[in-house]
């Protein structure tokens, strides 16, 4: 009796790679216990699963490594109806500058924080004005859009939410404000309306 052709699923290939890649993964697959080739069929098989999210696994790894990050640092999802309502309260009890100033000093303190870990490059506007939009997508979630855009030596940061009260777009504008003083920009506008907000930041040149 001839053997079973193994099903097309089963059947292995040869597939190139680098050396020096293929030397670390056989070091982590004996760390796990597990084969290179079953350590090998896993990492495609969660490649493949994150390209059906609609996502790459290298974005899947950064919003992961942001996460660890942001639970690091401290910070604490605050619901939206709880942040709206805490912005009106102080509104109405004329205290909205006492918590401007807390959201501008937390905002500074992320952004050193975020700074330290990832220790970012602040010398190209563009290439800053990309790492600040991903970690403004990925922590401020009641922001429905995030555009952040070097324009020259500048940087133009939009956001757009649909669910912020008057009250807390300016707490929400204040922490954002904070965080990018931390890259060593300055405001220089800003334009506020109910869930919208435009602001541009200047660098602070050194006089000495």
């Amino acid at each position: 009796m001839q053997p079973s052709e193994p099903r097309p699923s089963q059947r292995r290939k040869v597939i190139a790679a680098r050396e020096d890649l293929v030397n670390n993964v056989s070091i982590l697959a004996k760390r796990r216990g597990a084969t290179l080739y079953s350590y090998v069929n896993e990492i495609l098989e969660q490649a493949i699963r994150a390209e059906e999210l609609g996502v790459t696994l290298r974005e899947v790894l950064d919003s992961y490594e942001f996460l660890r990050a942001n639970r690091v640092g401290g910070l604490t999802p605050l619901s939206i109806e709880l942040l709206n309502t805490i912005a009106k309260i102080c509104g109405e009890k004329n205290c909205l500058d006492q918590l401007e100033r807390v959201a501008l000093d937390s905002g500074k303190w992320y952004g050193e924080f975020i700074i330290m870990r990832f220790k970012p490059s602040t010398r190209n506007a563009k290439s800053l004005s990309r790492f600040i939009e991903r970690i403004l997508r990925e922590t401020r979630w009641e922001l429905t859009e995030v555009s952040v855009v070097a324009e020259g030596s500048q940087l133009r940061i939009r956001a757009v939410s649909l669910v912020l009260n008057n009250d807390a777009t300016k707490i929400v504008a204040r922490y954002v404000e904070g965080f990018i003083n931390a890259f060593g920009y300055r405001m220089k506008t800003c334009d506020l309306r109910k869930g919208i907000i435009d602001l541009l930041f200047e660098p602070i040149h050194s006089t000495q």
